[in-house]
């Protein structure tokens, strides 16, 4: 076979594969925007601003690269301690949409997984101790100086499940639940934490948290859409 024919035909073969990996890997748009609801919620609570950024990579049809990333300063006020609890965390994974859009359309109906770390500070305002002893009250409330907790972090899972709209061209609001289970975190002596930024709430006895988000986002595509 003469050598001209058999690199046309390997040069034939690299193209074929080229063109096959293009459609596996098909990176349309870059999407990217906040969570609106956490300014409102930091507003109503009186609390210091909290933010959350968020944004996705479209890299098939059906599979976004995603991540957000926020700053959190809030009082928490419980049944025995109040205390604030200040942090910054950053969440990355996936989203699948399930979804099947007409044409024009580009909403998602999706499941997703994240993994989130946080790095964080507690500071304890007042607390309330109770006294074994007493046989008519066992609690005792005193004023007790503020004491810090830093340098305390977490690690975590979390299944997501939402939905994205495009309402105006280009821009989506999305909704999304968020289910979280504990990994590790460091806990300051004598002290258990009770929240931590990005997880939310945190119990003794239960690992697990939950959490929500409702988002505003604008496309950058890099293609046109079908």
């Amino acid at each position: 076979m003469p050598f001209s024919m058999v690199f046309s035909q390997t040069e034939t073969k690299l193209d074929d594969s080229l063109v096959n990996s293009d459609k596996v890997i098909n990176i349309n748009k870059i999407r990217f925007g906040i969570d609106i609801s956490k300014p409102i919620i930091s507003i109503s609570n009186d609390d210091n601003m909290s933010y959350e950024i968020v944004g996705d990579i479209q890299i098939t049809d059906n599979i976004y690269l995603a991540g957000e990333f926020g700053s959190t300063d809030k009082a928490i006020e419980d049944e025995n301690i109040n205390f604030q609890s200040i942090g910054d965390y950053l969440k990355l994974g996936f989203d699948f949409n399930m979804f099947n859009n007409w044409v024009g359309m580009d909403n998602s109906i999706y499941v997703g997984l994240r993994y989130g770390t946080s790095s964080f500070s507690n500071k304890i305002e007042s607390y309330t101790v109770r006294n074994p002893d007493d046989y008519f009250s066992n609690q005792v409330q005193d004023d007790y100086e503020t004491i810090n907790h830093s340098n305390l972090n977490g690690n975590w899972i979390e299944v997501v499940t939402g939905i994205k709209v495009e309402t105006f061209k280009n821009i989506y609001f999305g909704f999304s639940l968020r289910l979280n289970k504990l990994l590790s975190t460091k806990r300051p002596e004598n002290f258990d934490n009770l929240y931590i930024p990005g997880f939310n709430k945190l119990t003794d006895n239960n690992t697990w948290g939950s959490g929500f988000n409702y988002t505003l986002t604008y496309s950058i595509r890099l293609k046109e859409r079908k």
